[in-house]
């Protein structure tokens, strides 16, 4: 299989290879980033998370009295953010899927996409928001469940589950009729075995990047969020080549 350099690179020539391809790159995540500013200032304008925000602070700041105010509003006000948080990471993971599906797409037929943003947003039109969404619940529930017990469950349920919405649009793509979310879990997770740990690595190469975007207020994001999704598109190309290679 290609190593993380090389996926990287392929990533990146699709999306500054020249303007006219940052252009097209842009329109394929523009859903994803817009509804990342759209979603930061929900949170932004929430005095429950603000409120949230400043006891946490306090707490790590070893503040004396922090601790016992901030669990009570953990406990009040965890109903309402864990709604708003799981809602997020339905959305924010079929535009994903979206945008990465797409560049996957530009990459097999080598043309230009000549609607890219529609192309993007494949995965909510009628014959498919259902699957999606029950898909990328159940995914996202999972990762978060995981993630509560020590952190380290949900990381790898995250690495084994990455693949699940790629096999999802593969069968959309072939008009096969849709598995059952365990199945894609599944098969994900088959598809990610010796190959979890150059997906952290590759995610974790990209920290830099999300702290640039973070100190110029998320304006980098225009070129971070399609630079990674392209790249996770190419990951998930070098994986299913990697399997027809050995099955023949």
């Amino acid at each position: 299989m290609r190593s993380n350099r090389e996926i990287k690179k392929a990533a990146r020539q699709h999306v500054i290879g020249d303007g006219n391809t940052f252009q097209i790159a842009l329109s394929l995540s523009l859903g994803l980033i817009f509804w990342r500013f759209i979603y930061g200032l929900i949170n932004a304008s929430s005095g429950k998370y603000a409120d949230l925000m400043h006891s946490a602070t306090a707490v790590l700041n070893n503040d004396a009295g922090a601790s016992g105010p901030f669990l009570e509003k953990v406990q009040a006000y965890a109903p309402g953010l864990m709604g708003i948080m799981l809602v997020n990471g339905v959305i924010s993971g079929i535009l994903a899927l979206g945008a990465s599906w797409a560049f996957v797409m530009w990459r097999l037929s080598k043309g230009n996409p000549t609607r890219p943003v529609r192309l993007s947003l494949r995965f909510f039109k009628p014959d498919t928001i259902k699957d999606s969404v029950i898909l990328s619940a159940v995914r996202y529930i999972i990762i978060t469940v995981g993630t509560m017990f020590f952190i380290v469950p949900g990381i790898v349920f995250a690495l084994s589950f990455a693949m699940a919405p790629f096999l999802y649009a593969a069968d959309v793509q072939t008009k096969r009729a849709p598995r059952g979310v365990t199945a894609y879990l599944r098969a994900s997770s088959e598809m990610m075995r010796g190959y979890r740990m150059q997906l952290l690595w590759l995610n974790l190469s990209f920290i830099g990047w999300y702290i640039l975007t973070s100190l110029t207020r998320g304006l980098l994001g225009v070129y971070v969020i399609p630079y990674y999704q392209a790249t996770i598109g190419e990951f998930y190309l070098a994986r299913q080549i990697d399997i027809e290679k050995n099955i023949k």
